[in-house]
């Protein structure tokens, strides 16, 4: 498994051997293999939330010998001042990346459960 994380913001460098560590932990619990990017984004790439997909340019893009999985968003200062938790909203990424959405009623009650299960352990 590799992951990247890669910061658009100087700021949010901070978050990055967090996120690394935690990222890592996340691809072993659900026993992912590939490649996955995490984007560090400020508020001028993403003003709205960690869900928000945009085009950035200017990340390198390695010669891929694994399956690229997806590609993860999170704004660690939006999360911040909405109260929210990072490594919460990782989970959350980490999950859609794994198959799972919230999309029907029993789809996000499973993804709930999971989310809470992953995150717990991560916190322990």
């Amino acid at each position: 498994m590799t992951i990247k994380v890669l910061l658009s913001d100087k700021k949010a460098a901070k978050y990055r051997g967090l996120i690394l560590k935690n990222a890592q932990k996340l691809a072993r619990f659900l026993r992912l293999d590939g490649y996955v990017e995490i984007y560090l984004v400020g508020n001028r790439q993403m003003k709205k939330n960690v869900l928000t997909y945009l085009a950035l340019r200017g990340f390198p893009r390695p010669d891929l010998k694994q399956k690229p999985l997806g590609e993860i968003y999170l704004n660690p200062f939006f999360i911040k001042k909405s109260k929210e938790d990072l490594l919460f909203m990782l989970t959350h990424g980490f999950l859609h990346i794994a198959g799972y959405d919230h999309i029907k009623k029993n789809d996000r009650i499973m993804m709930e459960k999971k989310e809470l299960q992953l995150f717990r352990k991560l916190k322990s």
